[in-house]
């Protein structure tokens, strides 16, 4: 009971502390880090891009997408984290963030931030989409 109380706490830090940050996804599965990571790096082609680099073992995706509705390169820079259980079988708490940005922009507009956090949005929803473990949190 100690450690779900614990937990809990660990879980809910979490979610304060990324509120504020890059938009993140949270997903309750059963031994399905694989899944989750294969999605995450599916979303970014279902989108258009390409997979600049990937690491399983950081849960590290770096994506690209070449060309826009405005014309100009993003990046994608994905994190695929978990807090796992020790026993097998036990639910994990995967977490999915993403940060869309622009290279060589060191000031963009406020109203390509927002197409930015929207192209952000809709990324972690096609994750949501294909991750089909648990209710996202």
């Amino acid at each position: 009971m100690r450690r779900l109380f614990l937990l809990s706490i660990i879980v809910a830090a979490i979610g304060c502390a990324s509120s504020t940050g890059p938009p993140t996804l949270r997903l309750n599965c059963e031994d399905r880090f694989s899944t989750v990571w294969t999605s995450a790096q599916t979303a970014v082609v279902i989108l258009g891009g390409k997979i600049i680099y990937a690491s399983e073992s950081s849960g590290t995706i770096h994506g690209r997408i070449e060309v826009d509705v405005l014309g100009s390169m993003v990046e994608l820079n994905i994190t695929v984290s978990r807090l796992p259980d020790q026993r097998p079988g036990a639910p994990q708490m995967i977490t999915v963030t993403v940060k869309a940005v622009e290279p060589k922009v060191s000031d963009p507009d406020p109203n390509r931030i927002e197409e930015l956090r929207l192209l952000e949005e809709h990324y972690l929803a096609l994750v949501g989409n294909r991750a089909v473990c648990g209710s996202p949190m």
